[in-house]
Parts: structure tokens; sequence; C-alpha cells
């Protein structure tokens, strides 16, 4: 697995000490590849459970994304959701900034360190640290996952909303086991296989 991904494993140990708004907010980076930029603004309204779509608008790109609701995830919106939701999904989440010492992207790297995961810390110039693992690497992991289970970069750019191939491909991490298996259908040469 590579340093960017969270793999099913850490998600689940996050889950495990989350607050209800970091579950829901780690959910949608889980099964929909949402920046947390995204997350934490997004409203009921952009949730249509009964089409099972959420869809919304990128705050970095500006591109309009639609994403199939994934069953754990609709199990936890459910769950949250009340009679008439409305409001933000993760509202204690949006009151705080994104980045600085005690933004979201902060609070979840405490929250990965109460649940034992190595933020893979790396040393940059002037002495400043900063993590390979993030609350991005969820949208690395949702793209890798898909890319892993075999759909094609295309269907991967539409639910991500990559506009091009060359970001796109930063975010795919091959499992070893689909490239063992690519190999392994390539025709023998052996003449006694024919």
């Amino acid at each position: 697995m590579s340093a960017l991904c969270s793999g099913p494993r850490e998600v689940r140990a996050l889950l495990d000490i989350a607050s209800p708004d970091w579950k829901t907010a780690i959910l949608l980076g889980y099964y929909t590849g949402q920046r947390i930029s995204d997350v934490v603004a997004i409203s009921w309204d952009k949730v249509d459970l009964a089409e099972g779509v959420i869809f919304y608008t990128q705050r970095k790109t500006g591109k309009r994304v639609e994403v199939p609701i994934h069953s754990e995830l609709e199990e936890h919106l459910l769950s949250i959701a009340g009679d008439a939701p409305r409001g933000l999904l993760c509202p204690s989440l949006a009151k705080c900034k994104t980045g600085g010492g005690s933004g979201s992207s902060r609070q979840f790297e405490t929250l990965m360190d109460k649940a034992g995961i190595d933020r893979c810390e790396v040393q940059s110039s002037r002495n400043h640290k900063f993590s390979l693992k993030s609350f991005h690497s969820l949208r690395h992991s949702f793209s890798s996952a898909l890319a892993n289970a075999g759909f094609s970069s295309d269907v991967r750019m539409k639910l991500t909303g990559h506009k091009s191939v060359d970001v796109h491909r930063k975010y795919t991490h091959m499992e070893m086991a689909p490239l063992k298996q690519a190999i392994a259908a390539l025709p023998s040469l052996d003449k006694h296989n024919d």
C-alpha cells in the first residue's frame, strides 16, 4: 500500500474513535472521494437518498460531480438524517477553517494519531514537517480502490472530478494482485500449451 493511501483497516480504526461529524466526514471522503473542503461544506440538499446520489460542485475546480451512494454510506446517512434533514452534514466541522494549527486538517491529524495511524511525516526544508497521509489520502484510496477493482480511468475520473489524466494518475495506486493477474493473462510461449 502506498504511503498516500489509507486502507480499509486504517479507515475502520478512524471510524472507531471518530465523533459523529468526523465519522460522516470520513465516510464521505472514503466513499465519494471528496476533498475535506467539500465534505465540510456539503449540505443535505446535495444528498438524494431516494435516487442514491450525492452531487456537489468542487470548491477547488468548480466542477459538478455526481457520485452514487455506497450502501455503507447510505446506512450511515439514514441513521443521522432524521425526519426532515437539512443544513450541513458535518456542522461542527464547517465552523473551523480547513488549514492552520486548529483547522479541520490538523484535527484529522490528531484523529489519526489517536487511531495509531502513522502519518508518514517527512522533513522538508527549514525544519518544517509534513504528513504524506492526511484526509486527502481518502481521495487517493477512493480512486485506487476503484482501479484495483478493474474500473477504467474514465469512470474513476468522472467520480473524482479530475480533469486531466496526468493529475488522475497521481491518485491511482495499483495493488500487486491486479498487476499479477494482468501478467498471468499474457499468453504462454511454451510450445506445449498450443
